[in-house]
């Protein structure tokens, strides 16, 4: 990384030039008489806008060559230095700082050169960073100097990654209220909650922002108390910027109406070769409704919950059994989802219980539905209109692997292998990590991706693909090839590649089984590196007993709250436990997804609108994006002595 203040080795000015031959710059002549020592002009200096930055420079020449007052002279080169940083010349400004600086820059001067040092160098390619930082923390913080200051470290500390500073620092600009609100407010609602204590003690100032993430979290459900809140808010902040400019997402919250659904249908497949998959997620939707009377019957009345079979139904005969509904849970199947949502009428909230491959297609149709049925609104385009709001909760594979990938990747491992069952199911897993993990390299501007991928239809294409990964097959064919050319026994052990740092298994439960044991025993013992073994809930079956456990020992893997050993739905779990005996891992799934989906919908309009803000459920960690998707995010888990131990990560 370069230092700063080099340039000048590299490039000549020839007024530079032309300055050092006043007769030695670097060093003044005898005098008979000390020059008066001028106070300097406090910095940063307001130059005229009629003058070059050469005007400055011959001034400091004449300067010097009448007076030999080497303050006067060094603030005239520093305002040349700041006219060609004005002019979009960094180079030639670093120019004459480095002649400045080789000179010794008076201690009067030395704030007003530090801001300029901080200014010519802070675009260039490999700044250092720190050190301009360092040089900026000595700048004073004078009427003149505070918001160019504050401008530059907004954009180092951003180039550092210190984005908790960098928001601080932005307070101070010069930018618009509604600017700094709106960039602040972005990266704050990013900020994981236990990081939230830590910037608020380090960073005062941003604490009214802190304050406002943690009152919407607090009355998410509530957008009349939140309402009432924000309004009090503002008077304890009154003259804060936030007060004076909301984010605008905070004003369209608070302006959301009480969902107030009581009429709610869900569309299901209750008859048919799925029956069974819909009954269990009318299972969850029924427990989460009469949990939610229970918990509310004193506060509304009881709301109209009513099923409707999908199973070979057609879209009108949906349409016509919907009648005036305004909320509906589903459909189930993605190409009923496909065909039903560009059919249903204006005001209809959807959650539905599936996605379609294509969700912008579908949203963009909707939405030229919507904009012709406004002009039309007599004709039969307005009953065609896209949903109030539209949402898509779904418990689809990939995800999981897009989890696994980014927690991966933030956890360090770069050259993992990928190793997946050659079915359609653990195929699609298999390309979703590996698309995942190129974006992520990109990111960090990496060409190209370490991946080494692995896939078997048996146990004999399994174990051999392992080996080969591993290495392990080529080095049991070099020790082979020792003992033949020497005619005698190596007493040797095979091992296994060093650069591979995790493997991830998208797998069954049952090859799972087998694979963790032919890892274990293809890794090499002895350069006492554990390489990770990472695996998503569908390689988790709950239902074989301790020796699943025994097999996967040390798997890391991911799944929702509801099947891990501590949770906060203990009562809830024992409920069901009464009322549906025998439950296996699959329809356990299947009945968290109905139960989220029915405490979801009274939500969808904070969490649309709110898109930091997060559900516990069943299912995992849910929030909405901007596609109206909900995201799940699963707790972190670790098989060790014989049981699931859960992973704080």
């Amino acid at each position: 990384m370069p230092h700063i203040g080099k340039a000048g080795k590299y490039f000549t000015l020839s007024a530079i030039t032309s300055l050092l031959l006043l007769g030695g710059c670097g060093s003044t002549p005898k005098q008979t008489k000390a020059p008066s020592e001028l106070t300097p002009k406090p910095a940063v200096q307001k130059v005229e806008e009629i003058l070059t930055p050469e005007h400055k420079l011959l001034e400091a020449k004449q300067v010097w060559a009448q007076t030999r007052n080497k303050i006067q002279r060094d603030l005239l080169l520093l305002q040349a230095a700041e006219l060609y940083l004005n002019d979009d010349k960094p180079v030639l400004a670093q120019q004459v700082l480095f002649e400045v600086k080789q000179d010794g820059v008076p201690n009067s001067l030395s704030s007003y050169y530090s801001l300029l040092m901080a200014k010519a160098y802070a675009s260039t390619s490999n700044a250092p960073v720190d050190e301009l930082i360092a040089l900026l923390n000595n700048v004073e913080d004078t009427e003149d100097t505070r918001v160019e200051k504050a401008r530059l470290q907004t954009q180092l500390y951003s180039q550092q990654g210190n984005d908790a500073a960098a928001a601080n620092s932005m307070l101070k600009t010069d930018l618009s209220d509604e600017d700094k609100v709106a960039r602040i407010w972005r990266w704050i609602t990013t900020v994981s909650a236990e990081n939230l204590k830590t910037i608020n003690e380090q960073y005062p100032d941003l604490s009214p922002f802190i304050s406002l993430r943690k009152l919407t979290e607090q009355y998410a459900a509530t957008p009349r108390q939140l309402d009432a809140n924000i309004s009090q808010f503002k008077q304890v902040y009154r003259g804060h910027v936030l007060a004076n400019a909301l984010p605008q997402e905070i004003i369209e919250a608070t302006q959301l109406q009480e969902t107030g659904a009581n009429d709610i249908a869900v569309l299901l497949p209750l008859s048919g070769r799925l029956a069974r998959t819909g009954d269990v997620v009318k299972n969850g939707i029924i427990s989460a409704y009469y949990s939610d009377v229970e918990k509310r019957q004193h506060e509304r009345e009881l709301p109209r919950l009513r099923f409707i079979d999908t199973n070979n139904a057609d879209t009108a005969s949906l349409l016509a059994q919907l009648g005036e509904t305004k909320f509906v849970i589903g459909p189930l199947l993605k190409e009923t989802v496909e065909s039903l949502i560009p059919a249903l009428p204006i005001g209809v909230n959807v959650l539905a219980l599936n996605r379609p491959d294509d969700i912008d297609s579908v949203t963009t149709t909707n939405a030229l539905i919507d904009s012709e049925s406004e002009l039309n609104a007599s004709s039969e385009l307005s009953s065609i209109a896209l949903p109030t709001s539209l949402n898509f909760f779904s418990l689809a594979p990939e995800d999981e692997a897009k989890q696994l990938a980014e927690f991966i990747f933030n956890k360090g491992y770069r050259a993992p292998i990928v190793i997946a069952a050659q079915s359609n199911l653990y195929q699609r897993m298999d390309e979703t990590f590996k698309t995942h993990w190129r974006e992520l390299h990109k990111q960090e501007n990496k060409q190209r991706a370490n991946i080494t991928s692995v896939s078997f239809n048996d146990s004999g294409s399994l174990r051999e693909g392992i080996t080969q990964a591993l290495d392990v097959a080529q080095s049991n064919a070099r020790i082979n090839q020792i003992e033949y050319m020497t005619n005698d026994e190596v007493y040797n052990m095979p091992r296994s590649r060093r650069d591979i740092d995790a493997i991830v298994a998208f797998a069954s439960p049952q090859d799972t089984e087998l694979l963790n044991p032919i890892i274990e025993a293809s890794l090499n013992p002895y350069d006492g590196k554990q390489v990770p073994v990472y695996a998503t809930s569908r390689s988790m079956d709950y239902d074989s007993g301790k020796n699943q456990w025994r097999d996967l020992q040390n798997v890391h893997f991911i799944d929702m709250p509801w099947l891990m050993p501590e949770h906060n739905w203990k009562v809830l779990e024992s409920e069901v436990a009464n009322a549906w005996e025998n439950q296996n891992t699959m329809q356990k799934r299947l009945f968290a997804f109905g139960y989220d989906a029915y405490q979801l919908l009274p939500e969808l309009g904070m969490l649309n609108t709110l898109n930091y803000l997060t559900h516990e459920g069943l299912t995992g960690t849910l929030s909405v994006n901007t596609k109206g998707e909900v995201v799940r995010k699963q707790p972190q888990a670790i098989i060790r002595n014989e049981a699931v131990q859960m992973l704080m990560e």
